[in-house]
This record gives C-alpha cells, sequence and structure tokens, in this order.
C-alpha cells in the first residue's frame, strides 16, 4: 500500500540475519552479545532484578503503592488510559505526590488514552503534575498521527520501574479469569537498568516539551541489586531504524531448542516467518499462544490466521486462550533469552510505533516465563490447519486484514 511507505522508516532487510539460512550466534556467547547490542541499538547492562508481576490483581496494587511511596520523581509513560477504577487511583495517588512536591510527569497516547475524561487531566494538571499528549487526533495530520506512542513506563524516584503490555483501564485488573479480565503481564525492575528505561521515558518528554531532565533526581546512583544482565531496546523507528525487528530475528534465529511465543497481535511478516521457518528445520521446538475470539480487533485474528496453515505445517503448535482477551508480549528462546515489553510481533511494533522492549539473558528469569507460559497453556485450546480456515462471515475480515497488513 502506498501509505506504507510513506509511515514507514525503517527495513526488516537491514539486519545481516536474515535469509542466511544457518543460526546466528549462540545464546551464551560474547559474539551474540555483540550482535544483539548492534541489532538493538543497546548495551547489555548487568546486576538487575527484575519481578514478574501476572495479571492486574498482582500488578495494580504494586505499581500504586511504588507511586505513592515516591519522595522525588515519577515518570510515566502510557498508551492507553480511560476512565475506571485503576485510573482513578492512579491519578488521585499522582495528584497527592504532586501536592507533596514530588515532581510528577506524564505522557499519554493522544489516541490511545483519547477516550480519558477531561477532568482527570485538569485534575493532574491542577495539582501541579506536567502533562503531555503525544500527538493528539487531528483529521489534516494523519499520517503524522499514524505513529503512536505505544511503550508502557513508570519509574519512581529513579530508582524503581515497571514496564510490560499493560494499559490503564479497567479490563486489566482482575485474574483473567472472565471475559472482562485482559491477560497480561508487568514487570518490575530494579538495578542500573533503570535508568536505561527513565531514558526511554525521557526520549519522548524530550521530543513533547523541549527539556531534557537529567539531574540527579531522575537519574540517581543505581547499585548492583541482582545478577540477570538485560538492555532496554526502544523502538522509534523514524530515529532508529527497525530495533524491535531485529531483535527478534536474531533470537529466532539464535534459537537450537525451544521458542515460546505468547502475543496478543501475532501477524508475521515474511521475514519473521523464514526466521521460524528456519528454526523449526534446525529441530527447534515452537509454541505459539494467542489471543481467542475474545481478542478486541478481530481483523488482526483473522490475519494471523492466515499464516496458521504454513506454520503448522512447519511444526509449529499454536493454541488459543480461553478465558478472557490474551493480551501479553513474550518471548523465551532456549530457556535463557526472554523479551518482554510492550512491543507486539507485528509491522506497526517495527515500522511505525514508538515501544519499548526489554531483553532479559538469564536462566532463572526465563525459566519463571516457562512456568508462566505453561500456566497459561492450561487454559488454551490447541489448533489445527482447519480451524484457520476462513467461515463465510470471516472473509471481509480476512480480506481487509491482507490488505492493511503492514499497518496492523
Amino acid at each position: 500500500m502506498s501509505i506504507v511507505g510513506l509511515v514507514s522508516c525503517a527495513k526488516l532487510d537491514d539486519s545481516p540475519f536474515i535469509g542466511m539460512g544457518t543460526s546466528a550466534p549462540a545464546l551464551a556467547s560474547p559474539q551474540f552479545d555483540q550482535a544483539m547490542e548492534q541489532e538493538a541499538q543497546a548495551a547489555w547492562i548487568e546486576g538487575n532484578q527484575i519481578d514478574t508481576l501476572v495479571n492486574g490483581e498482582e500488578y495494580f496494587p504494586v505499581m500504586l503503592e511504588a507511586v505513592k511511596s515516591a519522595k522525588r520523581t515519577i515518570t510515566f509513560e502510557t498508551f492507553v488510559a480511560v476512565d475506571g477504577y485503576v485510573t482513578y487511583d492512579l491519578v488521585m495517588a499522582m495528584c497527592e505526590r504532586a501536592q507533596a512536591g514530588v515532581r510528577v510527569h506524564v505522557v499519554l497516547d493522544g489516541v490511545g488514552s483519547m477516550k480519558l475524561d477531561e477532568r482527570y487531566l485538569t485534575a493532574l494538571r491542577n495539582a501541579g503534575v506536567e502533562v503531555e499528549l503525544y500527538r493528539p487526533f487531528n483529521c489534516l495530520r494523519l499520517l503524522h498521527c499514524n505513529n503512536r506512542d505505544h511503550r508502557k513506563i513508570l519509574v519512581v524516584d529513579g530508582k524503581l520501574a515497571f514496564t510490560g503490555g499493560a494499559g490503564y483501564a479497567d479490563c486489566w485488573n482482575g485474574a483473567a479469569k472472565g471475559k472482562w479480565q485482559w491477560r497480561d503481564t508487568m514487570y518490575r525492575v530494579r538495578g542500573p537498568l533503570v535508568a536505561e528505561l527513565q531514558r526511554g521515558f525521557m526520549n519522548n518528554w524530550k521530543e513533547l516539551r523541549g527539556v531534557d531532565l537529567k539531574s540527579e533526581a531522575y537519574f540517581p546512583q543505581l547499585k548492583r541489586v541482582g545478577n540477570m544482565k538485560a538492555q532496554v531496546v526502544l523502538g522509534a523507528p523514524c530515529e532508529r531504524g527497525d530495533t524491535l525487528g531485529a531483535g527478534y530475528l536474531l533470537a529466532i534465529d539464535a534459537a537450537q531448542q525451544s521458542l515460546l511465543i505468547e502475543h496478543a497481535y501475532f501477524v508475521p511478516n515474511k521475514q519473521l516467518r523464514k526466521a521460524l521457518f528456519r528454526a523449526m528445520a534446525r529441530g527447534v521446538e515452537v509454541d505459539i499462544i494467542l489471543p481467542s475470539g475474545h481478542i478486541d480487533t478481530p481483523i488482526v485474528r483473522q490475519t494471523s490466521m492466515s499464516h496458521w496453515p504454513e506454520l503448522l505445517a512447519a511444526g509449529a503448535r499454536i493454541y488459543e486462550f480461553q478465558p478472557s482477551m490474551m493480551h501479553g508480549k513474550l518471548i523465551v528462546v532456549d530457556d535463557e533469552l526472554s523479551i518482554i515489553g510492550s512491543g507486539n510481533f507485528d509491522d506497526r511494533t517495527f515500522f511505525i510505533n514508538d515501544e519499548v522492549n526489554v531483553h532479559v539473558l538469564s536462566k532463572r528469569f526465563a525459566g519463571e516465563q516457562r512456568r508462566m507460559f505453561e500456566n497459561d497453556l492450561k487454559s488454551c485450546e490447541e489448533k489445527c490447519a482447519a480451524d484457520a480456515k476462513a467461515r463465510i462471515v470471516d472473509l471481509p475480515r480476512r480480506w481487509a486484514g491482507k490488505l492493511v497488513e503492514p499497518q496492523l
């Protein structure tokens, strides 16, 4: 489509690992570390602790308490914030902290959060919170508006950070036990990696405000608190090229044993499909968990299903999460490398949106992600090629999805 050339700022073909037909450097090797630093444009940082928070019943209370505990600064960036209990609690906590002298900065995506009642924004600003909307919808600048801020970052006092896939809406609350309780994961980060997430927030704050916040209140000295090695990968295609997609490709090409993929919006382009086929040809076991009919964007599910037959024929196992909308973003490679964050498995993530992912090289952390994956698997239904066959009522979405696939 012609619009894609105007709004896309990177090419997956730039990766030296595409089409090699061989595996990338081994995960445990210095060569892999160097290759991933080059592809993702991010340094590996040692000495971190990253905790997994499963579903809103776990992460919302922990994040709220972190905000309430702030002494100096709070920085917060998200795609979706809409009216509801969890948003109200967050806004009230931020207002209280701002009135107590804490410097609070908020970036909300101007489209993803466009349904947020203006009274929330007014309350924040009246309390002294600095609020910016990222590229609000403007019918005169449609191409400009196509780039969205899909990052999820919360940093408290420059020492404690959260990132992952969840927005702020009541549908994310609960334990993913029913239709209106979405399945998602957030991660609590401590250690030197927090500064990299803070820089991720500052990336868009400087663009919106023209101010670069560099003081010690935002970037304190951070000590090692664990033994996890990780890197923060910023997706900003117009500035950096395709960092997230290049990271996915290198990770998949490095796989020798297993690939666990749990993604809400799984629309792999040709290069990623080739990488998955190469992995399965090497004997790598590929298991994929996707949303079921509860998905919030049915056109994405139909487009994803159009790729199922060739993936299944190559040996992949595909499952759909049944209880509710599954909104997770997770890749685990050989029980050693985990890719978490806001990025989806689609071209919008790679070429259009601003995103933030975290790559974690830790067998212990990867083991936790596998256990979470396997627990979700208990609530899944395995699919076959026949399940991907479009019903007559699905054909319009299937056709439309193929037309706009680079935008999904």
